[in-house]
């Protein structure tokens, strides 16, 4: 990097859980598949997209690649990003396994990628953007927003803080690191150490970067899922 881009982050290094080898991954893909229906979730998400068989879709942090497999079935093109090597190798061994064709996996980020201006008919991020800090999640989203179509629809499912009126926010962080659906220990170091950040500020930063929020829910009172769509 030159010493004039020295102020740009690096969202290469690692922020949260690691994965040393495509074994590891492996077992947290199994783990995840037993109490989550992967499949029906990535449906859905194509379905808020509203796009069809050879449409472009960008995936920022494609983790195991299981949504760019279930869009390519579909006849979607992808292009998969994600900073981990260990990921990447793992999705692209599924990919050859499944013998599916139409995805393209590419290490980088929501600040390292490259694209056209509006290039993309949708895009998606699924537990990634809570690796950057406020301000660089208002970068990533801007470049998210550049990167598509007028109209195009991005889905962005997160960790989202929403205490309840009256809750203290201790108390908060007490109650839902109970309700983490995987490990208790990674969910606390998460809510100790990561970005996540609360739902008011990422309503805000999405209608910022240039998004209608047409959709959202919330599970657990952390987990949320939006729909936007690009003014």
């Amino acid at each position: 990097m030159s010493a004039e881009r020295d102020w740009y982050r690096d969202e290469v290094r690692q922020i949260g859980t690691d994965y040393a080898s495509v074994d590891e991954v492996a077992s947290y893909d199994a783990r995840m598949r037993k109490i989550r229906d992967v499949e029906a979730e990535n449906r859905e998400i194509l379905s808020l997209l509203k796009v069809s068989s050879g449409s472009s879709v960008l995936e920022i942090g494609t983790g195991t690649g299981a949504f760019a497999r279930t869009a390519a079935r579909q006849g979607v093109r992808v292009t998969a990003l994600d900073i981990s090597p260990v990921m990447l190798a793992y999705a692209e061994q599924c990919v050859k396994k499944e013998g599916l064709s139409g995805i393209r996996f590419v290490r980088a980020g929501f600040l390292s990628f490259e694209a056209e201006k509006e290039s993309f008919d949708g895009a998606v991020s699924g537990l990634a953007l809570h690796h950057l800090p406020e301000p660089w999640k208002a970068v990533a989203l801007r470049r998210v927003a550049d990167a598509l179509k007028p109209g195009a629809r991005f889905c962005l499912n997160d960790v989202v803080f929403r205490w309840k009126p009256g809750e203290a926010p201790e108390a908060y962080f007490a109650r839902i690191v109970e309700l983490a659906p995987g490990s208790r220990k990674n969910f606390a170091r998460h809510i100790a150490e990561e970005f996540s950040t609360l739902e008011w500020i990422m309503d805000g930063l999405l209608e910022r970067a240039g998004f209608a929020i047409e959709h959202k829910s919330c599970q657990h009172d952390f987990l949320f899922s939006y729909g936007c769509r690009k003014k």
